[in-house]
């Protein structure tokens, strides 16, 4: 049994030897000095799955289109506005620039759910300007322009190929045309060019496919091909980026908590504004008595992936635990913004999160601005699809040593 002089001593020396995964004493600590406190009574902890209102999704990484009809989480549904920059200033088009084709392509990175072909794809132009410096969440109402609304000729998903993905569509002569006429002083440069013409919002539909669309990839790319009384048969293009500085809005429908098919027993987290657990540490009181005369080394949290919830829909990497702060806002735990991301924990390992939670227990426990709710909630939830649902069971381990 490890002898510690003195509580402030213990929470000193775990102030600065957190980072070692192995805290103090635990690797000849005997299995007697850890208690283990469960939600198998249901006094401990309270544990209420929420809808997310919205998630701020301006410049995300990853564009995502498409729809899943999950039986459990019902319809998830992604779509996106965006700018296409010029890739150049100081267009010169020539005389009676005609368009022959308009074609958009995007790199994808991977899916969620079945990667199957679109039913359907539908582009509409955006009748309201959006800025790159400007924040913009999920649920955000852009005005558009129905010209018309499916806005397609055809498209192509390449879903054979991981060595090409690339998800292709080609728009009408009319839309180019549109672009070109007008003419050469609108053209020079992008502030000029978005002034008229403020982008493009793309939506479609699938049986089960939602698409992570990279603006930034090698294939990522609006062209317009067309020819001028100069260039005669010759073929030229005018292109743009879809990456870069170009603004862009991840958008997904809202997840009303009545569409949940929940059991009470499970606990539901879903990215793309779905779900979040709200979780209160019960009985502070009398696990500050039961910690009486005892120094505490490390404190986790963990959860269990319920069997099976994952054959069709993976559950997500990574989750985060955060406080609840005095005023009702989100607060990252010390445990991570100090000790840092390996430290902290949160990864799905052997179907399982497990969280670091050392320096909030103590705080918890002797600071009174504290409070005791926390939620969990999924990982990058703006640019993946993914949904994770756990055993309502969950455990707080407490290692101790005597004092």
């Amino acid at each position: 049994m490890n002898k510690i002089i003195s509580l402030s001593l213990i929470i000193g020396l775990i102030a600065v030897s957190c980072t070692d995964p192995n805290t103090i004493g635990l690797e000849v600590q005997p299995p007697s000095d850890t208690i283990i406190i469960s939600s198998d009574t249901s006094a401990n902890f309270t544990v209420i799955t929420e809808s997310e209102d919205s998630l701020r999704t301006d410049e995300a990484l990853n564009l995502i289109l498409g729809n899943i009809n999950d039986p459990i989480f019902d319809s998830a549904k992604a779509w996106f506005y965006t700018q296409i920059l010029l890739t150049e200033n100081n267009t010169d088009l020539g005389d009676n620039p005609i368009v022959d084709s308009v074609v958009m392509s995007y790199t994808y990175s991977s899916s969620y759910g079945d990667l199957v072909d679109f039913t359907r794809i539908s582009v509409k132009l955006i009748d309201e300007p959006i800025y790159k410096d400007s924040i913009y969440y999920s649920n955000s109402e852009i005005l558009n322009t129905q010209m018309p609304y499916n806005f397609v000729e055809s498209f192509s998903l390449n879903t054979s190929s991981e060595e090409n993905p690339i998800l292709r569509i080609k728009f009408p002569n009319q839309l180019g045309q549109v672009i070109l006429d007008f003419g050469n002083d609108v053209l020079k440069d992008n502030e000029s060019f978005l002034a008229e013409f403020h982008g493009l919002g793309l939506d479609a539909e699938a049986q089960n496919t939602l698409l992570y669309l990279n603006p930034n990839g090698s294939n990522s790319f609006l062209k317009i091909y067309y020819h001028n009384d100069e260039s005669g048969t010759d073929t030229l293009s005018l292109d743009f980026e879809l990456g870069g500085d170009a603004a862009r809005i991840n958008l997904f429908n809202s997840k009303p908590l009545e569409n949940l098919v929940q059991e009470d027993d499970k606990i539901y987290i879903q990215s793309m504004a779905g779900y979040k657990a709200a979780i209160a540490v019960n009985n502070t009181d009398s696990i500050k008595a039961m910690l009486a005369g005892k120094a505490i080394n490390k404190v986790t949290m963990s959860f269990d992936v319920e069997q099976g919830s994952t054959n069709e829909y993976a559950a997500h990497d990574k989750l985060f635990l955060v406080r609840v702060d005095e005023e009702g806002k989100n607060v990252f735990l010390t445990d991570y913004t100090i000790e840092g991301e390996t430290h902290f924990g949160g990864r799905l390992e052997d179907d399982k999160y497990v969280f670091n939670i050392t320096r909030y227990f103590y705080q918890l426990l002797n600071n009174d601005t504290y409070t005791n709710d926390l939620y969990l909630l999924p990982a990058g939830a703006a640019v993946n699809a993914n949904r994770t649902i756990l055993e309502k069971d969950i455990k707080l381990t407490i290692h101790y040593s005597e004092l």
